[in-house]
């Protein structure tokens, strides 16, 4: 016996040991793909794919450009719209550039909503994708054939498509497609995982049996000469076969399953050579294979395994793995050959039949990177060394590099139990912890209160309430910080700056009383404004803001006057409402949600607003008697109904400040005869909606006379007429207007009546009601230039031609109307401030001239188109000659793309009351 054999024993044992126990304990890389959770969103809508990586062949203009494209991102125009029209022939795709190799199985994909405004959406697409080593971009087929993928019906839901099969790539193009030419916009989202296997490409010889599905249908290389070449397929996409392959028919008769016959190749094997992204170190290789032997189908008898650096010669040791026939379970199973850490950018594989068939449905490698130089193989080394190993564990090895592990399956019972336990010992905790949340959420009642031991109930959205007011207010009030100017240059504030937060501070309600809008539960009318007083030094001081920059020490007090820079302290003309009237109602929990009833079906142009819950109040309208009133003239009738002019005898007794003219308002019979029909009360929920709405500057409903029928709708009417009409009669006889000195009236009484139109629509916006159609037509004249807001110009003939159909819906005043009216039929608070501005601009023109008078109404159509896209007005309207530069500032903020850069109404009232310094005409 050789002793030195005998001494070295222990070393080798304590090396086996340890070599033992690093594999045992230390976790191995897989690459086994699992199919079933590769399905996450890959970081479109997450931003994890920044902008530079998303591409288009082209874009509309940049607001729809491709870093909009993202899923349920509203930002810009909401989403990539290609330069061109989409139709056959046509290609305009937007790509994703995702860097490294992932396994794309899903593609979402939604239109442009752009917050209600977009109607573009694609209705089929498909796909092309991209990885190293194909030489060109490769168009996505499905299992069944098809490239065409189904897209979207709607701008705003999301329609998602599983891949099958899926597909490996680096870059992803999606195409919009049409049969017919159509505008299109999309948003689109990925969802897949990264592909950490690092195989490239595989060559292997295409299946024997396309009839039965046995073959490569997944296949994205090239096929020539019974050869698959640089593509990837069934053998890595993470499908697994079942046990019956004729049984097996998914989304495709024997699909998972790649077969081969014996007799369809010369020798009694089939070779397969895998090329990976760099060279990794292979611990082991997992082959998925059929064992129906009662159908002739076997797991192969012998495997080969060669490595390889550059793929043109593989020397070094071959791997040579023997299995043992199983002929008593037909179950299919996952073969693993141990590769013993070897090292190579290129692995093949050699299966040899042991029966008439061979199939396989996944082969996937245990490997890890190497950062490491190696030389490629220039020669073939004529040298066999090979490695024998057998499924039965007896390997034959020529040293002691590599050892195989005996398998122990009770240490894997142990470690299973005691996984399993304290899993349940988890769930238990967890639950534990939920059944103890629960519960004390039960304890406290209300979201709202925190109750303490003593009893004590504490308000806590009131305290929270409190501290920020009092922050607001400062520290300390006792000294209040005063802004430091330079010395004024302006006499007059533009818009701009009285909305800004230095100067907005002056002229504006604070925050106490924007809070008590939200916190009553019965919303009040705010307090009127008290008129500045008649006092001398406000008279030599008047307000000024100056044009160099400001430097404050604080923004959170109201400043006072300083002699130096003359400026006047509006708060206590501005005066704060009280955070917490005596009346108020409070409320310790939220209303209940099913108290509040949906808003009625409005004909008419005064409706509640979109987008804002219906809070009016719908109030009865007196009963007014047929014998006092007389006709004295048909104004004209329109679809909603018809308008009529009544004077008034001895209804002053009964309705208080009715006037003597009044206006009846019939509805259409046909729609009475519906409702009586269907057993609707939406035409008097209309009544009783606009009897509910009472200001000084809107024309309010008197009345119904119920004698009639329909019932007739008695509304107030001003004395001279409607305001356009008064104007034109002011222009022409005083000849035309070129300057102020040849207005007939002053631009302060012009402005004196804008005003109360922003006055009357301040009150609509306080309830969320708009007005469709505000203009000069619909605003009614009195003595001492009182301006009442009304409805219906619609039905006067010689306004008919300002109203135009489109689409199919009712006459709409689009010169009037912002883009989202016209082209979304979507109406907002918002949507009036626009149509206030062109109100504005008719007075100030003396009603002479409508709203783009030298286009068609296919051309406003067609200007409103660009805000559409994201732009801005191609024709603006020009500056009234009377027009001072802030007024026509203040249009020019109302005719903003975006609906929340436009100011309120509160914000022009307060700002237009301010520029016109109170002014009052006389009589």
């Amino acid at each position: 016996m050789d002793m030195g054999a005998e001494k070295d024993k222990p070393c080798l044992f304590s090396w086996r040991l340890i070599f033992l126990l690093s594999h045992l304990i230390l976790p191995h890389p897989s690459s086994q793909l699992d199919i079933q959770s590769c399905n996450e969103p890959l970081g479109m809508e997450s931003g994890d794919i920044p902008d530079e990586a998303i591409s288009a062949s082209s874009s509309y203009v940049p607001n729809v450009g491709p870093k909009n494209g993202r899923l349920r991102i509203e930002k810009a125009g909401g989403g990539w719209c290609p330069k061109q029209q989409v139709e056959q022939g046509i290609r305009e795709y937007i790509q994703v550039d995702l860097e490294d190799v992932h396994v794309i199985t899903g593609v979402q994909t939604q239109g442009r909503y752009d917050r209600g405004r977009g109607q573009e959406y694609a209705e089929e697409y498909t796909v092309e994708y991209w990885r190293p080593g194909m030489t060109d971009w490769k168009q996505y087929q499905r299992w069944d054939g098809k490239q065409i993928l189904r897209g979207n019906s709607d701008t705003a839901s999301v329609e998602s498509h599983r891949l099958m099969p899926p597909v490996f790539a680096t870059k992803v193009r999606v195409l919009p497609y049409s049969v017919h030419r159509r505008t299109v916009c999309l948003r689109l989202e990925l969802l897949g995982c990264l592909y950490e296997g690092g195989v490239l490409a595989y060559t292997a010889p295409e299946g024997s049996e396309p009839s039965q599905g046995l073959w490569d249908s997944s296949y994205d290389g090239q096929r020539s000469r019974g050869e698959l070449h640089s593509g990837l397929g069934r053998l890595v996409d993470g499908e697994i076969g079942a046990d019956n392959y004729r049984l097996d028919i998914g989304y495709g008769k024997g699909n998972g399953w790649m077969g081969w016959r014996n007799d369809s190749t010369e020798e009694d094997y089939i070779e397969m050579i895998f090329k990976f992204d760099q060279i990794r170190n292979f611990s082991a290789v997992h082959l998925f294979t059929n064992n129906f032997f009662s159908k002739g189908v076997q797991v192969f008898t012998k495997a080969k395994v060669m490595f390889s650096i550059g793929g043109k010669y593989y020397n070094g040791r071959t791997i040579s793995y023997s299995y043992m026939p199983d002929r008593v379970l037909e179950n299919a199973r996952n073969v693993t050959i141990h590769l013993h850490h070897q090292l190579a950018r290129f692995i093949k594989l050699r299966l040899f039949f042991a029966d008439r068939w061979l199939m396989l449905s996944e082969v996937s490698f245990d490997s890890v990177p190497v950062a490491a130089n190696v030389t490629e193989e220039e020669f073939l080394d004529s040298d066999i060394n090979e490695l024998i190993i057998h499924s039965n564990g007896n390997n034959n090895m020529d040293s002691f590099e590599t050892i195989a592990a005996r398998k122990d399956g009770n240490a894997y019972v142990e470690v299973i139990i005691g996984v399993l336990t304290a899993i349940m010992l988890l769930l238990l905790v967890v639950f534990v912890i939920i059944l103890i949340v629960s519960r004390r959420h039960k304890l406290q009642g209300s979201p709202t209160l925190l109750r303490n031991p003593f009893g004590v109930t504490i308000n806590m959205k009131d305290l929270l309430m409190t501290f920020s007011s009092s922050n607001n207010n400062g520290g300390n009030s006792n000294h209040p910080t005063t802004p430091i100017a330079q010395e004024p240059q302006a006499d007059s504030v533009t818009f701009e700056q009285f909305r800004s937060p230095l100067v907005n501070s002056y002229f504006t309600p604070n925050y106490a009383t924007l809070r008590m809008s939200t916190a009553v539960a019965d919303p009040e009318e705010p307090p009127e404004v008290p008129p500045l007083p008649s006092s001398p030094s406000l008279h030599q001081s008047p307000i000024t803001v100056s044009s160099s920059p400001l430097h404050y020490r604080s923004l959170q007090s109201t400043p006072v006057i300083s002699p130096k820079s003359k400026m006047i302290n509006l708060g206590n003309y501005f005066p704060r409402v009280a955070t917490d009237p005596p009346n108020r109602k409070r409320y310790h929990t939220a209303p209940r949600e099913k108290q509040r009833i949906p808003p009625p079906v409005v004909c008419w142009n005064i409706a509640p607003s979109m987008g804002h819950s219906y809070t009016c109040r719908e109030i009865d309208p007196p009963t007014v008697s047929r014998y006092s009133l007389t006709s004295v003239e048909n104004l004209g009738s329109c679809h909603c109904g018809e308008i009529s002019l009544y004077e008034t005898e001895e209804l002053e007794d009964v309705i208080s400040g009715s006037g003597r003219l009044v206006v009846v308002r019939t509805p259409n019979p046909a729609q009475c005869k519906s409702d009586a029909a269907t057993g609707s009360i939406e035409s008097l929920r209309e009544v009783r909606f606009l009897a509910s709405l009472s200001d000084p500057n809107i024309c309010r409903v008197l009345g119904v006379c119920t004698a009639e029928y329909p019932p007739w709708t008695i509304i107030e009417y001003g004395e001279m007429g409607d305001l356009a009409q008064y104007l034109q009669f002011l222009a022409n006889r005083n000849g035309t207007v070129r300057s102020s000195q040849d207005s007939p009236i002053s631009v302060e009484t012009l402005l004196y009546m804008s005003t109360q139109i922003a006055s009357g629509m301040k009150y609509l916006e306080s309830k969320h009601v708009v007005h469709k159609d505000l203009a000069a037509r619909n605003c009614l004249v009195g003595r001492g230039y009182i301006v009442k807001i009304t409805d219906i110009a619609m039905c006067k003939p010689q306004y008919r031609k300002d109203y135009a159909e489109i689409g199919g819906r009712p006459p709409a005043p689009i010169r009037w109307l912002p883009w989202e009216c016209i082209l979304l039929d979507r109406y907002t608070c918002y949507s009036s401030v626009w149509s206030f501005a062109v109100t504005m601009w008719e007075i100030l023109n003396f009603a002479n001239e409508k709203p783009f008078q030298s286009l068609t109404n296919e051309r406003v159509i067609q200007n409103a188109e660009h805000m559409y896209y994201g732009g801005e007005l191609e024709i603006l309207l020009e500056k009234p000659l009377i027009c001072p530069p802030e007024i026509y500032d203040l249009m020019s903020q109302c005719w903003k793309r975006d609906e929340t850069a436009r100011p309120t109404f509160k914000q022009i009232q307060l700002f237009l009351k301010h520029n016109n310094n109170d002014f009052i005409p006389s009589d």
